[in-house]
């Protein structure tokens, strides 16, 4: 049996209420990622969800042939999902065969696409299933988690991976490691103030003190011109101490606050 043949079968199953599963054990392997985990409020983020064939069976897999999941938002008050900015960039999104899924509340529930069009998908590297930008609200932490696919009567497998050669599809989602934490810190603004501490001029030396933000790390920079140049950090970053002390080599410097 050729391979076109078992994707058509494949596509059989997953519209299938009576999918026949070839072992207990789940053939795919679900991760969720943040590009980061610690974010101020107003800043944004993304979520990413990934899927591979299970290292047992990937010599005998030809590629993840369709998938069907939920995302689950545990508190939407410190962070939201922008599901309406979904991408689902390495799927076929072919609008017969997939969907972005349906909000509830500060989850989305019955998001499924296929790789028809992806040799390969998943097996030797994880496949990006979809981005979801999130943005933070208010100070607090939240969790974003993946689980199989809910809502949609017509769908019965929440993976289905397609076979090299013939024979049913492998079949189920292993969701152990399909979450992410996210921390919401308050927002913050910086002061830099400048004491000097000895003369002016050449050699001279200043007291640069700030408030730090909390959770984040602080590099002071300089540079001798705000028109032209490029900002340098001082020595020492982080400078999360709030404070560094300075000696004047040119006839101005000029100093801010990078924070991250």
């Amino acid at each position: 049996m050729n391979v076109r043949t078992t994707l058509l079968l494949c596509a059989l199953a997953a519209l299938s209420l009576a999918s026949r599963k070839t072992a207990d054990a789940q053939a795919v392997a679900v991760t969720v990622r943040l590009d980061t985990n610690v974010l101020a409020v107003g800043q944004t983020t993304t979520l990413r969800v990934f899927a591979q064939v299970v290292p047992g069976l990937r010599a005998s897999a030809d590629r993840i042939f369709s998938w069907y999941v939920d995302v689950l938002n545990t508190n939407a008050t410190a962070a939201t999902a922008n599901y309406g900015s979904m991408t689902k960039a390495g799927s076929d999104n072919n609008a017969q065969t997939s969907s972005t899924g349906t909000t509830d509340g500060a989850h989305r529930r019955g998001i499924y696409d296929t790789f028809l069009n992806r040799p390969g998908a998943g097996v030797s590297n994880a496949v990006e299933l979809m981005a979801i930008p999130v943005q933070a609200a208010a100070a607090g932490t939240t969790r974003f988690s993946v689980r199989a696919g809910t809502t949609i009567p017509f769908l019965a497998e929440d993976f289905i991976v397609a076979p090299r050669t013939g024979g049913n599809p492998f079949t189920g989602g292993d969701y152990v490691l399909a979450h992410a934490d996210l921390t919401v810190t308050p927002g913050c603004s910086i002061q830099l103030q400048i004491q000097r501490l000895t003369g002016g001029g050449p050699n001279g030396r200043s007291q640069l003190q700030f408030a730090p933000c909390p959770g984040r790390n602080h590099t002071i920079e300089f540079r001798n011109s705000l028109e032209v140049g490029s900002w340098q950090s001082l020595p020492g970053g982080p400078h999360n101490s709030g404070n560094a002390t300075v000696t004047n080599t040119q006839a101005r410097q000029f100093f801010r606050v990078r924070v991250n």
